[in-house]
């Protein structure tokens, strides 16, 4: 009976991490195409052409950028097919879940090694965290660089366990790690050079002969993409950037200075990484293994550590002169993670008697102050990306005074994409009737008061607001909007809410965001018009709306657009 008590505590401490990442999921994410997601409109229109199962690949494998993103196009295809229409919030789900799925994975290697359920408690609060935000709330993102992750974990692990079925079966997932994104080329050969450092020559030639096939079938048709700038940094940038990417889990900690921290934290991290690389890299030469597992298990360590660092040299030497800024963005934090992870793996394998539960304890509290770390920091990120997804679509369809949306889409893609339900389509007919110097809604006083410490200023190149006293900690679609109208439309624009630096507040009283608000934003970013602007700001709390216009009218000057990035969408 004690057992069993022991094994459902064990169990709830893994699957709630996993629950509230999910819910917080939930909470936040939107059915709303954000810059890459859109080209799958154009999956959808090719699909539709389809008429045999080359063409369909043809589909399936063409070129986006530098990448071949196989699986974000397939599971795009799937879910019009089952649904009658694409909804982006689907997408990341799947792509949530082949994140999660990694957790599994690991289960199963340490218990082929012996280790009881208690030991993946750390893995499950440090895996899936809103530290992944981005990933987490991007389609396209989500399915790409969370999958190609775990199909290059599977790859190393199904290589390397044994029978020729799993061979055959990491083969595929090879295939498709490397036509999903650009750095999933690297599973075949790190599994290829694993395999002959393990001895088995047949399945090493195997792998090296299906690496052949594979580079050749992907670059056959390859053009080298001139949608992304040039980057260019010196030899102290390069290292620093490299250390920063690999540290950047460290980012999240309550101290001054997150790009140093990253960096440092980044340093010991490669340090661990060089130790585990060589030792392991000995050890299976030397060959003297009692089982079979524990050079399988050997074998994966070292070729995750391998991926990790050849990932980490492709990304910084291609972005590291955009700034270290750059490197620390949410898209790339999952490698970091699995780094400390791959490290953790490594030490607890081998340990054995009384120490064990102690380390696997001390490891898990670590762990569980870092997930509060992370729900606490990023969450403030999550926030603003919903609001500028929301805002960035309602100055996509509702292009006319008369708020009809899609009017200008006449396109054959209209129809392809699920609309999401929005908060703003409920005071759409409070706007209409709306003059200068008046106020509407259910929150006609808090919004007056806000109004009257909030600034707009206009300048020769944007428009900013900011507000440094409304200390509202209300969250998803909560907050305050700018709403802009000239003769021929409206625009919504968002604020943004900037990261509580006080601890005590953050931490014990749940005070998120500091006090105030802010937005700085382009003429040419909102694609605004020259002319008079009526303006005022709309305040959501949960389903209230208070809307005020100001008694004056903003200036939008002649301006020069400026240069942007060419984009295949």
């Amino acid at each position: 009976m004690h057992k069993r008590a022991v094994f459902i505590s064990v169990l709830i401490a893994i699957l709630l991490p996993v629950a509230v990442y999910l819910r917080v999921w939930d909470y936040y994410a939107v059915n709303i195409a954000k810059w890459d997601d859109h080209v799958l409109k154009r999956t959808l229109l090719d699909y539709l052409q389809v008429k045999n199962l080359g063409e369909l690949i043809g589909v399936l494998s063409v070129q986006h950028n530098e990448h071949r993103i196989f699986l974000t196009r397939l599971a795009a295809i799937c879910d019009y097919a089952y649904f009658g229409q694409l909804d982006y919030k689907h997408l990341m789900f799947f792509g949530n879940l082949l994140l999660l799925s990694v957790i599994f994975l690991w289960w199963r290697l340490l218990r082929h090694n012996g280790k009881s359920l208690f030991a993946l408690v750390p893995v499950a609060l440090l895996w899936p965290t809103l530290a992944n935000w981005e990933n987490m709330y991007w389609g396209m993102a989500s399915i790409q660089n969370f999958g190609v992750v775990t199909l290059t974990l599977a790859t190393l692990y199904w290589c390397l366990k044994g029978p020729w079925s799993y061979l055959a079966a990491g083969l595929v997932t090879a295939a498709l790690a490397a036509f999903s994104s650009g750095n999933g080329l690297l599973a075949l050969p790190i599994a290829s050079a694993l395999l002959f450092l393990s001895r088995e020559p047949k399945k090493g030639a195997v792998t090296l002969a299906a690496t052949l096939l594979t580079f050749v079938l992907y670059f056959y048709t390859y053009v080298k993409p001139d949608y992304n700038p040039e980057s260019r940094a010196g030899a102290w940038m390069l290292f620093k950037g490299y250390m920063a990417f690999i540290g950047s889990f460290a980012e999240v900690f309550p101290v001054k200075g997150r790009q140093d921290t990253s960096v440092v934290f980044g340093v010991i991290l490669f340090l661990v990484s060089i130790s585990i690389v060589s030792t392991t890299t000995f050890r299976l030469l030397r060959n003297q293994y009692k089982e079979h597992y524990l050079k399988v298990t050997d074998a994966f360590c070292l070729g995750v550590m391998l991926f990790i660092l050849a990932t980490a040299a492709i990304v910084v030497w291609g972005r590291a002169g955009f700034g270290l800024e750059v490197l620390l963005t949410s898209r790339y934090k999952i490698y970091s993670f699995l780094l400390l992870i791959n490290a953790y793996l490594f030490i607890v394998i081998p340990i054995r008697g009384s120490f064990y539960h102690p380390y696997v304890s001390g490891v898990a509290v670590l762990c569980l102050l870092f997930n509060v770390f992370s729900y606490h920091y990023y969450l403030v990120d999550a926030y603003n990306l919903r609001k500028f997804m929301i805002t960035s679509y309602f100055n996509q369809v509702y292009d006319n005074k008369e708020l009809n949306p899609f009017t200008a889409d006449t396109t054959e893609a209209h129809g392809l994409v699920a609309k999401p339900a929005l908060f703003y389509e409920r005071f759409l007919p409070l706007i209409q009737n709306l003059t200068n110097g008046k106020t509407t809604g259910n929150l006609q006083p808090q919004v007056n008061s806000i109004a009257g410490n909030t600034k707009v200023i206009v300048d020769e190149h944007r428009i900013k607001v900011e507000n440094e006293s409304d200390p509202s900690q209300r969250l998803q679609d909560s907050g305050v909007y700018l709403l802009l109208s000239n003769a021929r439309r409206y625009y919504l624009v968002p604020t943004f809410r900037e990261r509580n630096r006080n601890r005590k507040q953050l931490f014990f009283k749940q005070q998120y965001f500091a006090r105030g608000f802010h937005s700085e934003h382009p003429f040419d970013g909102l694609e605004l018009d020259p002319g008079r602007y009526g303006y005022g700001l709309v305040l959501q709390k949960g389903d209230s709306t208070g809307i005020m216009m100001y008694k004056d009218s903003l200036s939008i000057p002649e301006y020069a657009a400026g240069v942007r990035i060419k984009t295949n969408w």
